[in-house]
């Protein structure tokens, strides 16, 4: 018996590049903090048969368990506040693909082999789960993981306009679950590199002025693994379609009352600042072309608009693109 217990919250998130080669371990190098919400038990999705065999008796037997541990895809949900750092800036990188300053999410995609030679800054990711005491609990490293799905949120009225994020990763990699505290350097993150709403200067929907409430704006794009080693998958690769998509609620006014049409009579995409929020190397969000997929009254103190937005590939302009640079 053990009188000694833990708070979820002394848990610690960091975020690194993998090292030199894809899918190996990141955490000899620094280290990033992301700042988290809460912990979560990620999803280790192993593979376990528990059927009752046919045979002399309807119960299941010992030998009939089989669990295997190796070529499953491990899934970690995380969320929490944003930080135009380090750490934060490489889950936004790595599910776009971009790491050469202000962030632009286009139709390129990676297929990165496991063991061969990073190509992309942010090809891969370690990512690690530290607990306070590294004696009596055992820390977490995922590595190999790649970001898909990633977004950014803020609301006036919610934490001072504070953006948010949320992230899914995936790594198609044996995580190790012993130890895994052996960091070699910690970078944490800063109360000072927050961004706001407030520090926000335009917002425009369909190329109209409005006067926003909150936003959302979101990238999905699936990873596919296959091959076979002995600690996982051999290959990660993206899937069919990276898509961004964008919901916000903006007054509804003279400069938005045309929105409901505007959405009822499509028959081809808007061509320049979709979606626009200026906020100068932090995190300011630019779509160039798209399409309403919703639009809709929202009723509160004041007559509200609800829009949906998807992002469209006019072949030239990114689907979308970030100002942290």
């Amino acid at each position: 018996m053990s009188a000694k217990a833990f708070s979820p919250k002394e848990w610690k998130a960091f975020i690194s590049s993998d090292a030199t080669n894809a899918g190996s371990t990141g955490i000899g190098g620094t280290m990033y903090q992301l700042d988290v919400d809460s912990i979560g038990m990620p999803t280790l999705n192993v593979n376990q048969k528990l059927d009752v065999r046919s045979g002399a008796s309807r119960t299941f037997k010992d030998e009939d368990f089989f669990q295997d541990n190796i070529m499953r895809v491990v899934e970690i949900s995380l969320s929490g506040t944003l930080h135009n750092d380090t750490g934060h800036k490489l889950l936004l990188q790595n599910i776009s693909a971009d790491v050469s300053g202000d962030v632009a999410v286009t139709t390129a995609a990676i297929s990165q082999k496991y063991g061969v030679a990073v190509t992309n800054a942010a090809s891969s990711l370690t990512f690690v789960m530290k607990p306070s005491d590294t004696t009596d609990q055992k820390g977490m490293e995922f590595f190999g993981c790649v970001v898909t799905s990633f977004s950014i949120t803020a609301e006036a009225g919610t934490e001072g306009g504070q953006y948010k994020w949320s992230a899914t990763l995936m790594t198609g990699k044996k995580p190790d679950l012993t130890n895994a505290t052996a960091i070699n350097s910690e970078t944490a993150y800063a109360n000072t590199t927050i961004p706001k709403l407030s520090d926000s200067t335009g917002h425009k929907v369909f190329n109209a002025s409005v006067i926003m409430s909150s936003f959302t704006t979101a990238i999905e794009s699936p990873a596919i693994f296959t091959g076979v080693a002995s600690d996982g998958y051999q290959v990660v690769s993206r899937g069919a379609e990276i898509a961004v998509t964008v919901d916000a609620q903006v007054k509804y006014d003279d400069n938005t009352d045309e929105f409901i049409s505007v959405f009822d009579n499509q028959s081809a995409a808007n061509t320049s600042n979709t979606f626009l929020i200026v906020n100068s190397a932090d995190f300011g969000v630019h779509i160039d072309n798209g399409v309403f997929t919703n639009v809709a009254l929202s009723e509160g103190d004041l007559m509200m608009l609800d829009c949906s937005i998807k992002s469209v590939d006019d072949g030239t302009d990114p689907l979308v693109t970030f100002d942290i640079a």
